[in-house]
């Protein structure tokens, strides 16, 4: 497969199911719209296969174990994915889409966020975190776009983790994406109004 191919997967689909389960207890507020299978192009899927093998040679270790099923949050400019799937649309060439970007080519260093307090690294890596709801806030970036969207990343690390940061683009492969709408939870007061009896 030379380009991208996008499935949606039925909620009925164990995957699905199991997906949305773990998504929907830790994002409470999230309503799921939508979860897309993704395939990516035969050249990104040699290169990360390739340095799987590498690593669990490395540290003795099979692949699997290396493999890590991680949440990746990101925006898009003008593409809803739903769309882009019932119409068959092509990708966007747009730079500031980072959806397509990463459905295209996978995850680049150069998107990678760097955060502030590393501002002396030459480089930032490509940030993962297997519980969704760490990855919120990159997702919501941009306020105007519905659905927002998320991706679930295959990362490579000999060791397992609540973030995963990793310095090789060929270290992550997307396998799914997540589109949900959102609405914050009201806050509760766990105070009690003792003056209304009073």
């Amino acid at each position: 497969m030379k380009q991208t191919g996008l499935t949606s997967l039925d909620t009925v689909d164990p995957i699905y199911q199991d997906l949305h389960n773990t998504f929907t207890t830790a994002i409470p507020g999230a309503t799921i719209t939508g979860i897309l299978k993704i395939e990516m192009p035969e050249k990104i899927i040699k290169r990360h296969r390739n340095l799987a093998e590498k690593m669990s040679k490395k540290h003795r270790t099979d692949t699997q174990t290396i493999t890590h099923a991680m949440f990746h949050g990101t925006t898009y400019s003008c593409c809803d994915p739903i769309t882009k799937l019932e119409t068959n649309a092509k990708l966007c060439e747009n730079k500031e889409c980072a959806m397509c970007g990463i459905l295209r080519k996978g995850n680049k260093m150069r998107k990678g966020r760097n955060r502030w307090w590393w501002w002396w690294r030459k480089k930032s890596g490509i940030w993962s975190s297997n519980d969704p709801a760490h990855s919120l806030n990159y997702s919501l970036k941009r306020r105007d776009q519905h659905p927002y969207i998320m991706f679930v990343l295959d990362v490579l690390s000999p060791l397992p983790g609540y973030t995963l940061e990793v310095f090789n683009k060929a270290a992550t492969i997307p396998k799914y994406l997540i589109t949900f709408e959102y609405t914050k939870p009201q806050e509760h007061s766990s105070l009690i109004d003792l003056t209304e009896n009073y």
